[in-house]
């Protein structure tokens, strides 16, 4: 299954797809007779981790067998500890695909041999067709409190993450025990990493896929938002489960026409039937612009999986 945000651009208003060009693993994505866009999908903690000395835990990105080529940035944050400074309390982790694969196995790791302890790790090219998994070990301080971020981006993406220049870390080897328990699956984002711009009543759809998980297998909610970054547009979006998706149309499942500046739509999935949905977006309005001759808005779009009691 591949996870996409695919942009096309449509003919205003209420014309008919007349291309659609699949680019899987969330790479760059086409719009045609345009410019490519950049999206990616990041995978959090949804809640503060807090972990006791020594604690360990598995934190598990589904993938449904995408993102192949993608680079991949895992990142702990430490609530309490900033300056990552061992003493304070600090998560040692490395980063595998296979949930019996121990630390010598690691595709990634925030402690190299030799080397101090950092909030971060990468993966230059990530190409397996499993799930990502994040193996932590707490300091030997009680109470650590960290959150987690697994970010898939396209390779040729110009984004870069900020690393720190300077660390005041002690360097250590670290062991992991092979078994664990407690896993945890992170929550999935799929996002935008550009503004996208579209004129007064022109449209553009985007093809979004999600990857259920365990957890969220049987019940869980898609919450698809738009919103504008211009404060001065607005918009309406309809989501579809097949093409063509068109105002109106008979493939619409969903839909909020009212134009706001952030416009939601939540879908309640009750036996994963919502993994792939179209979005068609319609511009309301926004700042004049001389060279396109029309009132044009700016927005970024955002959909997350997010699971059910």
């Amino acid at each position: 299954m591949c996870h996409i945000v695919e942009f096309l651009n449509m003919d205003r208003p209420h014309r008919s797809l007349t291309a659609l060009t699949a680019l899987c693993l969330l790479g760059s994505v086409a719009i045609v007779s345009a410019k490519d866009v950049l999206v990616g999908t990041r995978y959090i903690t949804t809640e503060v981790q807090t972990a006791s000395q020594v604690e360990t835990g598995v934190y598990i990105a589904a993938t449904c067998n995408g993102y192949q080529g993608d680079n991949v940035n895992v990142t702990v944050l430490l609530n309490n500890n900033p300056r990552w400074f061992p003493p304070a309390g600090v998560v040692y982790f490395y980063v595998v695909d296979d949930h019996s694969k121990n630390e010598s196995e690691a595709l990634c790791t925030n402690h190299p041999a030799g080397q101090s302890v950092l909030p971060y790790c990468v993966i230059d090219k990530w190409s397996s067709k499993s799930d990502l998994y994040v193996m932590t070990t707490a300091g030997e301080v009680e109470a650590v409190s960290f959150t987690i971020d697994v970010q898939f981006m396209p390779q040729k993406s110009k984004t870069t993450w900020d690393r720190p220049s300077k660390t005041l870390q002690r360097k250590r080897s670290v062991k992991f025990p092979v078994h664990r328990s407690g896993d945890y699956y992170l929550q999935e984002i799929v996002r935008l990493m550009t503004t996208e711009r579209l004129a007064y009543l022109d449209e553009l759809l985007l093809n979004v896929s999600f990857c259920p998980n365990e957890k969220t297998t049987q019940r869980y909610t898609i919450e698809s938002t738009l919103f504008s970054v211009d404060v001065i547009s607005s918009y309406t979006q309809y989501i579809c489960t097949d093409l063509p998706c068109e105002v109106d149309g008979p493939n619409v499942v969903k839909f909020n026409g009212n134009q706001l500046p952030s416009n939601t739509i939540e879908l309640t999935a009750t036996h994963a039937e919502w993994q792939q949905i179209y979005v068609l977006v319609v511009c309301w309005g926004g700042n004049f612009d001389p060279q396109v001759g029309d009132y044009v808005g700016d927005f970024q779009y955002s959909g997350t999986i997010l699971p059910n009691p």
